[in-house]
């Protein structure tokens, strides 16, 4: 084995990326479970399974918020975040408006953002900021940022406040572009630069993630050259420090199987997979939803050949039966997975176009997964991976059986870890240990091993490798 790679390895990283022996010292993923069955980094080979999407469940109470004052127009919409205070527990929503009549007649703030606040992230209150002034009160909870519009804020939580200022940062669309902005309280935000991120009109839900692998900023946009009529597409940037950014490049483009338009792009960090929301747009009949990807570099994206939906359109005459727009990432609670976004009635082909926000919950990690595709035992196996005296758990949902063997790198079953010396699993759980009769993963005598996993009517999503203790 390259020698570079060894040391890799042996310091705690994971799996190989790549083809080729030059590519594989350059590729390879860092060890931050979970690890999802998705991940072509992760598996090295499947056998009578087959990958599939788990659509989110829709709240019975849905919508969960809609329009209550006239500032908000045709009502509360997506084009924002949802966040969890990690000092408060407090849930935080900033959310987009639009305002037609504004729109049409060239009228400043058109689009504009507010704040919620809620102590479940079920029932949302709106703080009397006294920031903007709208028929001359500021007895609203709209924020300000920009000139003359604020559009499709995108928060997160400050990852390095060691080099930038405030507990949140944020991007928006204004006039001039996409501008970077900080703030302590998440109400009053203040530019970091004069300078635009993106000089030019980028109009979607642009939003921006932190890899802290690469330690490096991924900013998801639409490109500034296009083929047809229209630049729905997929474009990325990134930067080291927020200022500076490289030209755009468009990274997600329709196959010849695919509806042509890609509206937008959502993108989240789950243990060490880049998850994303791609907003599939028919411009013939108007509708949008949403379908699952995802991607170990945020720039290369996988998906299903057969596209199933995941964030689905209501049903016909529904609020949110036209289209649904995600908000930028989820939010874990327990092990929940809430997914909030914005509904609207009719297509996008109307300005007239009411609109709400609703919730839809996953259970944890299980967004994507593998099962058997017949009535056979389905068998999937990782890349090689260094045990290093970790158990073995799983995310599964289980109605038969999973066990698993060990293999050598060369392939050959390692004795004591056979399927035959296996301990079944066969009760459901988001970490369920995973043995044989000789002991755990922590025994195995070898280097470097493999794990082949059979599913016996089972759905596996995740496996990790923890300490004891945990």
């Amino acid at each position: 084995m390259h020698s570079r790679l060894v040391a890799a390895l042996l310091a705690g990283m994971f799996f190989s990326a790549a083809v080729s022996a030059e590519d594989s010292t350059s590729q390879i993923a860092a060890a931050k479970g979970p690890y999802f069955l998705v991940d072509p980094r992760v598996i090295e080979d499947r056998w009578l399974v087959e990958r599939f999407v788990v659509p989110p469940v829709r709240h019975t109470e849905n919508p969960l918020f809609v329009a209550q004052h006239a500032w908000e127009g045709t009502g509360p919409h997506a084009g924002g975040s949802v966040l969890r205070d990690p000092q408060t527990g407090q849930f935080l929503m900033w959310y987009s408006v639009f305002n037609p009549d504004a729109y049409q007649n060239r009228k400043p703030f058109s689009y504009n953002v507010c704040l919620a606040e809620s102590d479940d992230g079920l029932s949302w209150n709106r703080p009397h900021l006294g920031i903007f002034d709208y028929a001359g009160s500021t007895d609203n909870n709209v924020i300000r940022l920009g000139k003359d519009k604020t559009q499709n804020i995108d928060v997160c939580l400050n990852p390095r406040p060691d080099r930038w200022p405030g507990r949140f940062l944020a991007i928006h669309n204004q006039r001039g572009g996409v501008f970077v902005s900080s703030s302590e309280d998440g109400r009053t935000f203040t530019p970091l630069f004069d300078t635009a991120a993106i000089s030019y009109h980028s109009d979607t839900h642009n939003n921006f993630v932190y890899d802290d692998v690469r330690n490096e900023w991924l900013l998801y946009c639409r490109p500034r050259a296009w083929a047809g009529y229209h630049r729905r597409r997929v474009a990325l940037q990134t930067s080291s420090d927020l200022e500076n950014w490289s030209h755009e490049r468009t990274i997600l483009i329709p196959t010849e199987t695919e509806i042509p338009e890609y509206y937008g792009l959502t993108v989240f960090r789950r243990g060490d997979l880049f998850f994303g929301i791609l907003q599939i747009y028919n411009n013939d009949a108007g509708l949008m939803h949403g379908e699952l990807i995802w991607s170990g570099d945020g720039v290369h994206w996988e998906m299903l050949p057969t596209h199933p939906p995941f964030l689905t359109l209501g049903p016909e005459n529904s609020w949110d039966a036209g289209m649904v727009h995600p908000f930028e990432s989820p939010v874990d609670v327990g092990d929940e997975t809430r997914f909030y976004y914005g509904g609207f009635r009719n297509n996008h082909h109307t300005l007239e176009n009411t609109s709400g926000i609703g919730l839809m919950t996953a259970e944890r990690d299980r967004l994507a997964g593998v099962r058997p595709n017949s009535s056979e035992p389905g068998l999937i196996m990782t890349r090689p991976l260094v045990p290093g005296g970790r158990q073995l758990r799983i995310n599964a949902v289980i109605r038969g059986r999973v066990t698993a063997e060990l293999r050598t790198d060369g392939n050959r079953p390692i004795p004591g870890f056979t399927f035959d010396d296996a301990i079944p699993v066969t009760e459901s759980g988001f970490a369920q240990t995973v043995a044989w009769k000789s002991g755990g993963l922590d025994r195995a005598p070898e280097e470097f091993v493999r794990i082949l996993f059979r599913l016996d009517d089972a759905e596996l999503f995740t496996f990790d490798l923890q300490d004891r203790t945990q």
